[in-house]
């Protein structure tokens, strides 16, 4: 009898970025949170060695991953979690190709303590690493630090999923509702209301707030009234800002001049600047319109180095080269006198990303 290959041994290194291949990323995982962290360290080894072309092929691979990577002082249920790791499959269907794939990747589990400190040992067969490491022309790569913020299980997956188009620069993509519940595991007792409620809905929350990543869908098929496919659409936090400020010069360029002198003199009563220099920006539409665009990108988080604002605004403007014209005495500063700004102006102007357009409304009269 032939005798197995000695496993290539692997030391833990905790890289920054993983690498996953797209099978692994679509594919239906039974994982728990836990296991699903340890999974998560397996491919941060596998696929950085992967990348780097250091896997011997036709070669089982060995990996020992610190249980100080999982928990402080819980090694009882790093243990729990290690075991039930030794019994979860991933499964991969392609209904179009009729092709699908059952594998129960880590059939080999066990604890080694070395040196003070406690290990998992988890063995990977040589034919089950291409379904993780096989890179190829596209694949699934994110930052392991989001991924490790990330509490539950379904905006871990999704955060795969999302990654793996963000990747590509495909900021829209489709899913049928059924395949989507089938790659994340859902409950065959989930209705789709319970989806949206309990996977889309907490997804889209933990995305937002721990990696600013703004993810949206709607219905894009239906049966009667039954959602059978849906259409995401993702966008970070620094386009969600470009989208804006696009919006509001779109939306400026609409107005009229009179309607723009008066938006403009509400802008600057944000900013430090004294009679005789509002004056001279508003009788000048190029100055204007940079004002419009710095107060829009300061509003929308596009320039977070500037920590003067005022200062920043007065030098783009050229007004640090300029003096103080003489005052006469037949001619006086006038300033349109506008007694009702609205609380929704003095939100967007406090700080919060909204259109520029919205100040519009409230300050001049529709006509």
């Amino acid at each position: 009898m032939k005798e197995e290959p000695a496993a290539q041994l692997a030391l833990f290194e905790r890289h920054t970025t993983n690498y996953q291949s797209n099978v692994f990323t679509l594919s239906r995982q039974e994982f728990t949170e836990l296991e699903k962290r340890i999974v998560i360290l397996l491919v941060n080894q596998l696929g950085n060695m992967a990348a780097k072309s250091r896997i011997q092929p036709d070669r089982n691979l060995l990996f020992s991953i610190p249980y100080s990577e999982l928990t402080k002082n819980h090694h009882s249920q790093v243990t729990e979690a290690a075991e039930g790791l030794s019994k979860k499959r991933i499964s991969y269907k392609d209904e179009a190709k009729g092709e699908y794939i059952f594998v129960t990747p880590f059939p080999f589990v066990k604890s080694r303590y070395e040196n003070g400190r406690r290990y998992i040992e988890i063995k990977v067969l040589a034919d089950v690493v291409p379904h993780f490491a096989a890179l190829g022309k596209r694949f699934t790569k994110y930052e392991l630090d989001i991924m490790w913020s990330l509490s539950s299980i379904y905006a871990m997956r999704v955060f795969e999923i999302v990654s793996m188009h963000y990747h590509i620069q495909k900021n829209n993509f489709r899913f049928q509702v059924d395949e989507l519940r089938y790659i994340l595991n859902c409950p065959d007792t989930y209705r789709y209301n319970d989806f949206v409620k309990y996977v889309l809905e907490v997804t889209q929350r933990e995305l937002k707030q721990k990696a600013n990543i703004f993810l949206d869908w709607q219905p894009a098929a239906k049966i009667g009234k039954r959602v059978t496919e849906l259409e995401f659409s993702i966008k970070t936090e620094k386009q969600l800002a470009n989208d804006n400020v696009k919006a509001d010069e779109t939306y400026l360029a609409s107005l009229p001049p009179n309607e723009r002198v008066i938006l403009g003199y509400q802008v600057m009563a944000k900013y430090q600047l004294k009679s005789w220099q509002k004056d001279h920006i508003i009788t000048d539409p190029n100055l204007l319109d940079t004002l419009f665009r710095l107060h829009s990108e300061f509003e929308n988080q596009r320039r977070p180095e500037v920590k003067n604002k005022n200062k920043y605004l007065a030098k783009s403007l050229g007004l640090d080269k300029l003096k103080e014209p003489k005052k006469s005495l037949t001619t006086t500063s006038y300033e349109p006198q506008i007694s009702f700004v609205p609380p929704a102006a003095e939100k967007r102007l406090g700080g919060d990303a909204h259109s520029i357009s919205s100040l519009i409304p409230h300050i001049i009269s529709k006509k």
